[in-house]
């Protein structure tokens, strides 16, 4: 499979017609810029919260959560970044193919890494948390998986892939002892799933995805400042 890199001449366009089934959109040069203008910054800012979250780990447990954490986070805006940026300046687009995959498996794996602080350093009823922190893990794989097979080919199923590697795991929440920064949480996946709207308009709305991305960052900072606050507070 090649992604598809736009040539626009002299002529600059907000964004190009929306992607044929089973096809990647293609985005416009200002859309493309505008990718990587809402993503790159985030890279060195997620190398500073890593780094800060495992300051304040005490445990090994929380070393881990800190670490499995802040690398997927850095982990998803370097991936999105390097293939943005290389699509923006066509630079090989075999290459760009490979990105592109890479950026959506790391999707996958950064929603696992989002749950496992919370089902990693939170006590459940019975093995609540420890069987849910085991299932997210082996869907997000699965996840990665329909990725590297499947990207682009069944778009609403990988979007309901997405959703139920986000969603389906939040009922073990139900039996979690301690519910301080829960609201936090969740109104970071509200932002997350609201974004899902923008994610879906590429071709219909200029620069759609990198109002996507807005809406990735600013989750991401909320989730983030949960797990500073109420998981790692030494």
């Amino acid at each position: 499979m090649k992604i598809g890199v736009c040539m626009m001449g002299g002529t600059l366009r907000w964004k190009n017609s929306p992607a044929l089934p089973g096809k990647a959109y293609c985005p416009t040069k200002v859309e493309q810029l505008a990718n990587c203008i809402s993503h790159v910054p985030c890279v060195p800012l997620g190398v500073v919260g890593m780094i800060r979250l495992y300051s304040k780990a005490d445990t090994y447990s929380e070393s881990v959560a800190a670490i499995v954490y802040g690398l997927a986070i850095v982990s998803l805006f370097f991936a999105s970044s390097v293939f943005h940026l290389f699509s923006l300046f066509c630079i090989n687009g075999r290459l760009c193919s490979t990105l592109h995959i890479c950026d959506r498996i790391v999707i996958c794996l950064f929603i696992a890494a989002s749950y496992t602080p919370w089902l990693l350093l939170r006590d459940f009823h019975a093995s609540w948390g420890l069987t849910t922190l085991w299932s997210v893990w082996i869907a997000a794989l699965f996840g990665c998986a329909f990725q590297y097979i499947y990207l682009d080919r069944f778009k609403s199923i990988e979007l309901m892939v997405y959703l139920a590697i986000s969603i389906c795991p939040a009922y073990s929440f139900l039996y979690m002892h301690e519910q301080s920064g829960l609201p936090m949480l969740l109104s970071g996946a509200f932002v997350y799933l609201s974004g899902v709207i923008f994610y879906k308009l590429d071709g219909h709305l200029p620069l759609a995805h990198a109002i996507w991305h807005c809406f990735v960052f600013i989750a991401t900072l909320l989730q983030f400042n949960a797990v500073e606050t109420f998981l790692l507070t030494n």
